[in-house]
């Protein structure tokens, strides 16, 4: 009896305690995954850190040295990129659904600018909408 006491509380207390690599694991929807992974090329550059935006406040990113994936959070999105050569292509997302795309090109060692567009609502216009905006951050 005592033995099945203490294995229901083992099981009860790992199912009852999140692992932190499923909490922060971003997630985004297939699409994006799809239009993420077409950008292939090795990063030449690293944007970890915080970056300052008109249009978006602070912009939280997190790249791991060598590494092309980028993740953060700003504006109340999840943010979900990579960096294909010089270029970062990041997605706004919410609870997995993409609102916004962004590319973005190096203007000097601490700015970058592109544009960003709004997700598409139709299936026959890919990803996001072929009218962009203007989109420019600069590293704190």
């Amino acid at each position: 009896m005592k033995r099945l006491v203490i294995i229901a509380a083992l099981v009860l207390f790992s199912v009852s305690y999140p692992t932190p690599l499923n909490a922060s694991k971003p997630t985004v929807s297939r699409e994006g995954r799809a239009w993420l992974d077409a950008y292939k090329d090795p990063a030449e550059v690293n944007v970890n850190g915080a970056w300052d935006s008109d249009e978006w406040g602070t912009l939280h990113l997190i790249q791991a040295e060598g590494s092309r994936d980028v993740t953060g959070t700003g504006a109340g999105y999840e943010l979900i990129g990579v960096v294909s050569g010089k270029r970062l292509y990041l997605l706004f997302s919410s609870g997995g659904r993409v609102e916004y795309c962004a590319v973005l090109s190096p203007q000097d060692r601490n700015s970058f600018v592109g544009t960003y567009s709004n997700r598409s609502s139709k299936k026959s216009e890919g990803l996001c909408q072929k009218y962009t905006r203007p989109m420019f951050i600069t590293k704190r």
